[in-house]
């Protein structure tokens, strides 16, 4: 069974990945705009969640991510 040292390690780590992976698709693709809502598409995802990462904007704003299990 993993420490929590090490949960909190693997956590930080995932946030760091995540944010260079955001900063590469936002150098990537620049006009990309985010929304709240969806207008278009017809994929429903499941209503609850696997469970959320959190993730830091760098304008400080903390978001949660959900991922769902496959």
């Amino acid at each position: 069974m993993a420490s929590t040292d090490d949960l909190l390690s693997a956590q930080n780590n995932t946030n760091v990945l995540l944010g260079r992976l955001i900063q590469a698709i936002e150098r990537a693709f620049p006009s990309v705009v985010t929304s709240s809502t969806a207008t278009a598409g017809s994929a429903t995802l499941p209503a609850n969640p696997e469970g959320f990462v959190s993730y830091t904007l760098s304008n400080g704003t903390v978001v949660k991510l959900p991922y769902y299990k496959p």
